[in-house]
């Protein structure tokens, strides 16, 4: 029978050459983990801020689940973190109030979207094995799950990802099969106890990681029933699907988020009262038409590349990247630092500039030279006034320029990117490291 690996030792590139899409790993209290408690619940409780609306017809959530028993629950109001509950032990105190011994899993996918602090040390941890792997194209999940459940709700399954699982809490049991243990023509299983022997495990706690490949059927389960938390990491690997790159792109073109959110499937206008197609498109699918002919000219087409990769580049992996901070007002007397780890990346567009930080782009107008040498300044991690960066831009130009409007290259105008940057977090104000 198969036994996962146990190493004590966090090391890239031994990680690379031995495991890296062949085989389980389990590494044991070594202390590289980039997830820390605090992070994982501000996270969650921003994630959950988005699920607390009930999900209509055409829109269910597939990004927030929660589970009592067997039965996952539609109305999630009562079950999600909240800000009030302080803490992951203040939100466990709160269920078992309410549940008791009654077991339960919460599900919160796209975790890394929500929680600045907890996506910035993931990208970090994350940047080594891109280096060695390259970065993966369509981004890493981050997923929390969290709970006394007794085992994954969907039961044993195949992902396309090849996963990470950081273990923060508590104990829990992954079990593995190399490859599929049943015949029958389903794609998950719930009762599997009649392959439990052709299983292999491996018991993480907290502080440990444990990697398997795409090609590992598994599920998870609770060791005892005590509550553990673990978060996982999953790369794709298959199934990429050339729609979402198109998706992407025009999305891009309209200074939106990858796959934010799905459309709805509904144009008003579109069926006559008799149930047929009138002879006119409605006006929904008109404005639709004229958007992705303005998208798909070449020039533009172009320039919406180059912002979706120098984002997906900045992103590190790990798309969508939390929302941008509140924007504040900068003064001349301002100092601003840059992070030479995380630099704010430029490429020359046919109309301009387009900086990108964070997983976040704004556009300069105009082939000013100036403005690489701004952002050469930020980039070097050097203190540096606003007044100084500005000094060799014209006075003039608008600071209340709409957002998908390219910046001009004026004191005014690069004033506003250099707000704009500070929101991304790409520069901290100097003496505040944490930013805005």
């Amino acid at each position: 029978m198969a036994r996962i690996d146990i190493q004590r030792t966090f090391d890239w590139d031994t990680f690379v050459t031995r495991y890296w899409n062949q085989r389980p790993v389990l590494y044991q209290g070594t202390g590289a983990s980039p997830f820390v408690e605090a992070d994982v619940f501000d996270a969650a409780a921003g994630a959950s801020r988005g699920g607390l609306a009930a999900p209509t017809g055409f829109e269910a959530r597939t990004d927030i689940q929660f589970t009592l028993g067997a039965e996952q629950q539609v109305q999630l109001e009562p079950w999600l973190p909240r800000d009030a509950d302080g803490s992951l032990d203040g939100y466990d105190a709160r269920l078992a109030a309410t549940l008791g011994t009654r077991r339960y899993a919460l599900i919160l996918s796209r975790l890394h979207a929500h929680g600045f602090a907890l996506w910035s040390r993931e990208r970090a941890f994350f940047a080594a094995l891109w280096r060695r792997v390259g970065l993966p194209l369509t981004g890493g999940i981050t997923t929390l799950f969290h709970g006394n459940y007794e085992h994954s709700p969907v039961g044993v399954h195949l992902d396309r990802f090849t996963t990470f699982l950081f273990a923060l809490r508590g104990r829990k049991r992954m079990r593995f099969w190399s490859k599929r243990p049943w015949s029958l023509p389903v794609s998950t299983l719930v009762d599997y106890a009649p392959y439990l022997a052709d299983s292999f495990v491996a018991e993480v706690e907290p502080g440990d990681i444990l990697y398997w490949p795409s090609t590992y059927y598994h599920v998870g389960e609770s060791v005892g029933r005590g509550v553990a938390t673990s978060v996982n990491v999953g790369i794709p690997i298959s199934g990429q699907q050339a729609h979402y790159d198109v998706e992407d792109l025009l999305r891009a073109g309209h200074g939106e988020a990858p796959r934010a959110r799905p459309a709805s499937p509904l144009v008003r206008g579109a069926l006559t009262s008799n149930g047929v197609l009138p002879r006119t498109l409605p006006a929904a699918l008109r404005n639709a038409a004229r958007a992705l002919r303005e998208t798909s000219r070449v020039s533009r087409t172009h320039t919406n590349l180059q912002t979706l990769w120098l984002n997906r580049l900045s992103a590190g992996g790990f798309e969508p990247a939390p929302p941008p901070a509140r924007r504040r007002p900068l003064k001349d007397t301002h100092t601003l630092q840059g992070d030479k780890s995380f630099p704010i990346l430029m490429e020359e567009t046919d109309k301009g500039w387009c900086c990108s930080a964070n997983g976040h782009a704004v556009q300069v107008s105009g082939r000013q030279r100036a403005v690489p040498q701004l952002i050469a300044a930020l980039n070097s991690a050097r203190e540096v006034s606003v007044g100084d960066l500005l000094r060799p831009f014209p006075p003039g130009g608008s600071r209340r320029a709409a957002p998908s409007v390219p910046l001009p290259p004026t004191r005014e105008g690069m004033r506003r990117m250099l707000e704009i940057l500070l929101s991304f977090r790409a520069v901290h104000l100097a003496g505040n490291p944490r930013g805005p």
